[in-house]
């Protein structure tokens, strides 16, 4: 049987789980992190995020225009305000914390922001991220899949 319009909606379906931070991280290894799941509109917002600069510099080479790139960066706190959260799934930033995350150790963040990210099933995207693969290279991926 089909689920029902309410069915679909009621399933709790972002989970969380703890990870320890590597050792070699100085001032954080060892200490443990809540992380959850992105949600489908975290993940559609951070791909825009990741993927507005290219299409703001292409669109600049066709219009000639001034395009500002300000307020696309702090991918990284950005992830961990939507992704570190308390034992319940909670999230335990605010984008008000984005600033004072960002003054915090770009390994330990960066580390976290790549946990998120592969824990919501979003490995491509991280691939894009590192410059591992161009984001018309995870299109393609996509579209074979």
């Amino acid at each position: 049987m089909a689920l029902t319009r309410e069915e679909f909606l009621a399933i709790d379906d972002l989970t969380t789980k703890e990870i320890t931070v590597p050792e070699d991280i100085p001032a954080w290894g060892g200490k443990t992190v809540f992380i959850r799941q992105l949600s489908r509109g975290e993940q559609d917002a951070y791909m825009k995020r990741q993927f507005a600069d290219a299409r703001m510099k292409a669109q600049k080479r066709e219009t000639g225009g001034e395009i500002s790139l300000a307020g696309l960066f702090g991918h990284d706190a950005w992830l961990c305000v939507k992704g570190v959260c308390d034992e319940n799934g909670k999230p335990i930033f605010t984008e008000k914390d984005i600033e004072a995350l960002n003054r915090k150790s770009g390994e330990a963040i960066g580390w976290l922001a790549k946990e998120i990210v592969l824990f919501s099933g979003m490995g491509e995207d991280e691939r894009v991220a590192s410059g591992e693969m161009t984001d018309t290279e995870a299109l393609g991926q996509d579209l074979k899949n």
